[in-house]
């Protein structure tokens, strides 16, 4: 037993990177006061200068008696140069960039009042609202609104809030390069700095074992069942198999409109459902909607292809 544990020491004492290292002890006491003076300290909130397309490692450590331990943490920054600064318990990341701040979720599941207190750290008057989505649309945001305010949607992912002066306020939607299919969406929100009016911003969120969806993406988007499939034109009997080889059911059926024409108004799926049995094999499939359950869709369905 002796013998084990005398080469058990001995290949220890080989391979120990700090064998030849040998401390001053008169120096010990001025090292550990300035590790409980160093530990004492508030957490500092890190600030960087993003560089485009390049990564950001942090790297903490912690002096022990018996070794140190090592944290490192690495954040991939936005492709936009400016500052980040966030927090240890921050749920959003603000990123200068001139006259306007990005907003991005970091951590979709986080408790509503952390985001409240991110935006009035920042002074800014900002709801953020969290929705259970389908898989594509986490993390992403989904709408801006203003209280009792005009708000017109760009075909540039832009907002234009009118202001109670009849100005217009330029809010911008972050460019989501990963996408989401047909559904609209964008990866985050630039608000600009000194933007005081009240608004309300709708982030998805994953949605929880056995929730519903409150928001559906496109189901053949990233993430989502029927990731990659094409379903336009395809018979209803085709687009059904499919559904089965993903374990996936069609919620709702629905008439798909009569072809535009002049004058011709808005289309309420709603009060357009067909029953399962009503719809024949040999029709044809329209477009697909997320459904509201996990493994569920809709499809707007007709007797001719579109």
């Amino acid at each position: 037993m002796n013998s084990d544990v005398r080469q058990l020491r001995e290949m220890l004492q080989a391979h120990d990177p700090a064998r030849r290292v040998h401390p001053d002890a008169s120096s010990l006491p001025v090292i550990a006061q300035r590790i409980i003076d160093e530990t004492a300290r508030p957490p500092r909130t890190a600030v960087r200068r993003w560089s485009a397309r390049r990564w950001l490692v942090a790297v903490s450590v912690t002096a022990v008696v018996t070794g140190a331990a090592l944290a490192v943490t690495v954040v991939m920054p936005p492709d936009d140069v400016g500052s980040m600064q966030m927090g240890a318990t921050r749920a959003l990341a603000f990123t200068e960039d001139g006259d306007y701040v990005d907003v991005r979720i970091m951590d979709p599941d986080a408790d509503p009042r952390r985001y409240r207190q991110d935006f009035t750290a920042r002074g800014l008057n900002v709801d953020l609202q969290m929705k259970a989505v389908s898989p594509s649309l986490a993390g992403k945001m989904i709408s801006v609104s203003s209280p009792a305010r005009l708000v017109t949607y760009g075909s540039d992912g832009g907002f234009e809030v009118r202001d109670t002066d009849e100005k217009n306020v330029r809010i911008e939607g972050i460019e989501d390069e990963s996408g989401c299919g047909d559904m609209w969406c964008q990866a985050g929100v630039r608000i600009p700095v000194g933007l005081r009016l009240p608004i309300t911003i709708v982030f998805g969120r994953p949605a929880r074992p056995g929730e519903r969806y409150e928001i559906t993406g496109d189901p053949t988007a990233r993430g989502e069942v029927l990731e990659g499939l094409t379903l336009r034109n395809r018979t209803v009997a085709e687009v059904e198999a499919l559904l089965r080889q993903r374990h996936t059911t069609v919620e709702t059926y629905y008439q798909a409109p009569p072809p535009p024409s002049p004058g011709s108004g808005g289309w309420d799926f709603s009060e357009h459902v067909i029953r399962s049995r009503d719809v024949p094999g040999t029709w044809y499939v329209h477009e697909a909607f997320g459904g509201h359950d996990r493994n569920t869709v809709s499809l707007v369905v007709d007797s001719r292809p579109r």
